[in-house]
Parts: structure tokens; sequence; C-alpha cells
């Protein structure tokens, strides 16, 4: 087996490629690796690729396009250690078969572990006591005030990968949990976890909690604006843990500015958010860089796994548990 790894040794390079992971992938084969701190072009791709079976992307990877297949004729397999394909994967990558195993769903799993701490950490208002208590030294008082997971009711907008983890997730905190989703929701998932399918305006008129994991597309584009977020009840916590242009984000900090629903956000339409931003003078808001999932501890497992799974799938023929159909893709956000 022939890698080539599409990775420059930056800072980054290391949080995948631990000294145990190169071991790892060179025990398997030659590998070409890009020792420059840059990503290479797609013309010093095709010129380095040559014989290789598998082409290893992250994030500012160049797209696997006609221009590097026509210079690897043995390519069947990309392996990206991130989460959605759309940025590197091509029309004539599919034509030519070459199949697409990536880090979606442990990306997905992180992500969903990430939307039950911003809850937890938004209701009991952590950030917030904590500051109070080592900045200024006080104590709680009777008027002080903080809400709990348990028992509330929580909307998810949007049923994939990083849904079916939060639902199974959120099991232990006896929620009532409503999904909204354009596609009919799992019957078994419906009865093993209790889901009820609701409208997008029964979402955000009758939930304490409504948490957004819509994938970005051109359907999905502000997808959540003012006729929406004028909904929320007094006192919900809205949390965007997908991509910032789901929501009309001028709309989110005007109905903000009313004070009568709370934010956590991760993602913005512009990242990091303009100085300028109203998002920043906000007390309602809490604001986190794009942090929810995954974790950085969990690149090395996610890479050590993916590696794995590709050398069994060209050595021994084995099925591709974290395989990207082009269907799979095409529902995925595109950045």
């Amino acid at each position: 087996m022939k890698s080539f790894v599409t990775l420059p040794k930056n800072a980054a390079f290391s949080t995948f490629f631990t000294e145990e992971n190169i071991a790892l992938i060179e025990s398997f084969g030659e590998v070409v690796w890009n020792d420059s701190a840059d990503h290479f072009t797609p013309e010093e791709i095709a010129s380095r690729i040559g014989e290789s079976d598998i082409y290893v992307t992250g994030w500012g990877s160049p797209r696997l396009d006609a221009s590097i297949l026509d210079a690897a004729p043995n390519l069947r397999l990309l392996v990206h250690l991130c989460g959605t394909v759309v940025p590197f994967v091509s029309d004539a990558m599919w034509e030519r078969g070459v199949r697409v195993i990536s880090g979606n769903d442990f990306f997905a799993e992180s992500v969903a572990e990430g939307t039950i701490g911003y809850m937890l950490t938004a209701l009991r208002d952590i950030p917030m006591y904590s500051t109070r208590l080592k900045q200024e030294k006080r104590w709680k008082t009777a008027e002080d005030t903080n809400r709990g997971l348990l028992g509330k009711t929580v909307g998810i907008v949007s049923y994939g990968a990083i849904a079916r983890h939060l639902v199974r997730m959120l099991q232990p905190f006896r929620v009532k949990i409503k999904v909204y989703d354009i596609k009919p929701l799992p019957e078994d998932h419906k009865e093993k976890y209790g889901l009820e399918q609701a409208s997008l305006e029964e979402i955000f008129s009758s939930c304490d909690i409504v948490t957004l994991h819509t994938p970005l597309n051109d359907q999905t584009y502000h997808l959540i604006g003012e006729e929406q977020l004028s909904l929320l009840p007094k006192g919900a916590l809205f949390i965007n843990t997908s991509r910032g242009s789901v929501v009309d984000q001028p709309a989110l900090e005007r109905e903000l500015k009313k004070g009568r629903f709370r934010a956590l956000l991760d993602v913005y339409e512009q990242e990091p958010p303009p100085r300028e931003s109203e998002l920043y003078r906000l007390d309602n808001v809490m604001l986190m860089p794009h942090m929810a999932g995954p974790t950085r501890d969990l690149r090395k497992d996610i890479t050590r796994a993916l590696l794995i799974e590709a050398s069994e799938f060209l050595s021994n023929g084995a099925p591709l548990a974290h395989e990207i159909s082009r269907e799979a893709a095409e529902m995925m956000s595109r950045s």
C-alpha cells in the first residue's frame, strides 16, 4: 500500500500524526509526505502522487480532481481525517470509482458531547458565577439562580449524524425531544428515544432549548431567521454548533437585543466575528471559537482508526465502516 499524505508539517500535523501514527502508516508501505509547512498545489501533488493507493487529506487539502486523478492510476481510496468531505471530492473522483472514508462520525459524536456541555454551561451560568467568585470574591446570594437540563423540552433542528448521537446522550436527563427534519424520523429511533417529529414553528415556540445541527448548503442558507427566532419563549436557550450561515446573524442579533432568550454560539457567518459585532456586547449570549468538536485529543485516535480501516480494505477487502457515499456527501456541509 502506497499512501500520499497531503497534510503539511505545520503546527496541526502532530495532532493527527503522532509518532505512533507515523510508524503505523509507514508499516503499511511507502508513504509520500508533504514535508513543507504549506499545502501542496494540485500541480505539486500531481507531480508526486505516482502509484499511490490512498490520498490522505485534512483541512485545506486540495480537492481530488481530474488533474490529480490523471496522475494517479492506482488510486482507490480517499481518507479524510476530518468531517465533511464536500471540499475534497469531485465528480471525476466519483466517476472513477474512488471510495471515501472520513472522520465524520467521530466528529459528530464529539460535537454532540460538546452540545451537552454547552447546554449545562449556559443553563447553570457557570462562566458568570465562576468569574464573579474569582474576580470579585462574591458568594452566591438568595437572589442568584440557575437552571438544569433535567426534564426540559429540547428541540433539535435536523436529524443527521450529530443529532443521532445527541439524542442518545440526552437519555439520562429525562428530556422530552422534538425534532425537525425534512425526512421522516426512523421509527425505531422514535420508539427508542421518545422522539416527536415537529415543524420548525413548533420547535421554536415550545422548547426550552433549541439546538441547531443543520448542514450548510444552498437550501439551508439562512434557514433560521427572524420568523423562527421571534417564536422562542422567554428564558429559552438557543445553541448553534452547525454552521454560522444557517442562521441569519443580523436577525439573531436583533432578537437577542430584546433580551427574551439566551444563546450559546459556536459558529458564525464570519469567523471570527468582526470586532464591531454586536455579539461581543450582548449579556445574553455566550461565544465559543468553533470548538464544539472534535476535541483535539481525539484527532490522533481518529487518524489511527481510519488508517487501519484503509489498510484492511486495501489488503483484505474488508468493509469500510466509515464510508461516505456520493449521496451522503451531497447532504454534508459545503465547508
